[in-house]
């Protein structure tokens, strides 16, 4: 006997809780201490990689590959009401780049996500503007238009669709 599965579908995600980030700064004397910050923007992220990166050219991914803009969260320079004397350094902020498991896919070949004899899909699809989330050694490193990227050889690797940039971490 088959069992019944019911999928509650709602038109936004809204967290249970505030989405936060952990933050590492390190003192004078090399030690890193850890934080836990409330994530806040002033600018839509989606938005901002968007008019970074501009027009794309037709065809700059082929066949079933994916490329997705590496997303870089804001830069913490308080926690809670205190201000910060040691922001974050270009190398960590470089680290986003080489170790950011979150991007926005924006632009993908004709063959992504099309069914055929030997590859189903099953109804998952992921589009050019969705939030995805990746392990970054499985995409090539590139940058378009001065933005960081990954190119995805095909749809299997990529782990999933995320409501918010902020939501995998």
């Amino acid at each position: 006997m088959a069992k019944q599965v019911t999928l509650l579908k709602t038109k936004s995600f809204q967290p249970p809780k505030p989405l936060r980030r952990k933050v590492n700064l390190r003192t004078p004397l090399g030690k890193i201490n850890k934080f836990w910050v409330v994530v806040e923007h002033d600018e839509d992220p989606k938005s901002v990689l968007l008019n970074k990166l501009g027009a794309l050219p037709e065809g700059i991914v082929q066949a079933s590959r994916i490329l997705v803009a590496i997303y870089q969260p804001p830069m913490v320079e308080k926690i809670g009401s205190v201000l910060l004397t040691q922001h974050m350094s270009e190398e960590d902020r470089d680290e986003y780049v080489w170790q950011g498991k979150v991007g926005l896919i924006v632009a993908m070949g004709s063959q992504a996500y099309v069914d055929d004899d030997s590859v189903k899909f099953h109804g998952v699809e992921n589009r050019v503007g969705d939030w995805v989330w990746f392990m970054p050694s499985n995409g090539q490193g590139c940058e378009v238009n001065e933005v960081p990227c990954r190119v995805f050889e095909s749809e299997r690797f990529i782990n999933g669709k995320i409501p918010n940039p902020d939501y995998v971490w």
